[in-house]
């Protein structure tokens, strides 16, 4: 009796040994606003072009690939090959001028005065790295520059800008866009800055997240008061194969408060029917947040400073407010990030996409531990049954 006791308590013991790890994936329903890890590389990333031409970039936490074509960005976590469990993406679709009607500083389709898809224009891709001091690499950068009018017309299999206005395809030809993505592989902070001091800061999660610096310049304002309203269409759910297609969800805060939903609902069949995303008060990000509905762990966001820095003739720069609006089309989350009157000067943004390094997925999720830990914790119990047979 006294061998089968001290057996089963080493049961005992293997069994809590193994909790906290089936504790610690449970627990991660909740994200922190910002992660705490240190996010430093430990392989060293992978950058590859394709023969499609798009780029494909791997770090430690990371997976991003980045169409050769259009400005979208695929991502999701590095260990799920292919992105089979959870895999997002944004696609910067088009761009809009609109009189702000009923004075809340959103986009909202009814508003439109001239619209154009940003697939219609020729769109070139660049890349590159930055290295310390030593030689180490620091950043993998991506650099989307809008071209002239597309020869062929548009660029077929992309999603159809909502055609409201008037079209202005070749009025904004001569628009200069350039979207510029930066993976850190250690953390960056950064500021929006103008000349009376900083207006706001953030913080770039190395390894994790693709920091983007949008820049607008040459754009043909037609009235005094008008704004510009960058359209991007986010997609939670970009899985192929036999997977549950939406098995993802949006988590976002309006009007009504915290607000979550799926991107296969269309709100789109009546003009102005986008939501305006309220900001958070405990600092200057926006956030959009991904999460799995089979698990609710939250794993990616689309997120953005809701500070603007414009630059203006002469060189004097005004920091600006940032106003979202937002609404589901079917086929994605149409988030529309506006911007005031910059006539004659340049505007620069920075939004961001990533992954929480914290929520990385379960390859093989058994109920809320995973499939190696299962059958751990089956071995221990086999051979402890086994001494037990033996002793008898």
């Amino acid at each position: 009796m006294n061998d089968r006791f001290k057996i089963l308590l080493g049961i005992a013991l293997a069994v809590l040994m193994l909790q906290p790890v089936v504790v610690d994936v449970a627990a991660q329903g909740s994200m922190p606003e910002h992660s705490t890890m240190p996010n430093l590389p430990t392989t060293p990333p992978v950058h590859e072009k394709r023969p499609d031409g798009s780029e494909f970039i791997s770090t430690d936490v990371i997976a991003i690939m980045a169409n050769g074509q259009a400005p979208m960005i695929h991502f999701w976590y590095a260990a799920d090959e292919n992105g089979t469990i959870a895999k997002f993406s944004l696609l910067y679709l088009g761009i809009v001028e609109f009189e702000d009607q009923n004075g809340d500083d959103a986009f909202q389709s009814n508003e439109t005065l001239y619209y154009a898809p940003l697939a219609a224009y020729e769109w070139t891709l660049l890349t590159g790295t930055t290295e310390d001091d030593e030689g180490h690499v620091t950043e993998i950068w991506l650099k989307y520059v809008k071209g002239g009018l597309r020869s062929g017309g548009m660029m077929p299999s992309m999603p159809q800008v909502d055609a409201r206005g008037a079209s202005a395809v070749q009025r904004f030809e001569d628009v200069t866009i350039q979207i510029w993505a930066h993976i850190y592989l250690y953390d960056y902070q950064g500021n929006v800055s103008d000349d009376t001091g900083v207006k706001a800061t953030y913080l770039v999660q190395g390894n994790s997240e693709v920091k983007m610096d949008i820049e607008i310049g040459n754009f043909p304002f037609s009235t005094n008061t008008s704004s510009v309203a960058l359209q991007t269409l986010l997609r939670e759910s970009d899985l192929v194969g036999q997977q549950n297609t939406y098995r993802h969800r949006y988590r976002i805060r309006d009007r009504h408060g915290n607000v979550t939903g799926m991107s296969n609902v269309n709100w789109n069949g009546a003009p102005g029917n986008e939501s305006m995303i309220e900001p958070f008060p405990t600092d200057h990000i926006q956030r959009i947040d991904l999460f799995d509905a089979e698990t609710g762990v939250t794993q990616g966001f689309y997120s953005w400073v809701d500070k603007a820095e414009i630059t203006w003739p002469g060189g004097t720069t005004e920091a600006v407010n940032v106003t979202a609006s937002y609404v589901p089309t079917g086929t994605g989350l149409a988030v529309y990030l506006a911007y005031p009157n910059f006539d004659d000067g340049t505007l620069l943004h920075d939004p961001s996409v990533g992954v929480y390094p914290e929520a990385a997925p379960l390859t093989e999720p058994v109920g809320n531990t995973t499939l190696a830990v299962a059958l751990g914790a089956v071995a221990v119990i086999a051979v402890a049954a086994f001494l037990v047979r033996r002793r008898r």
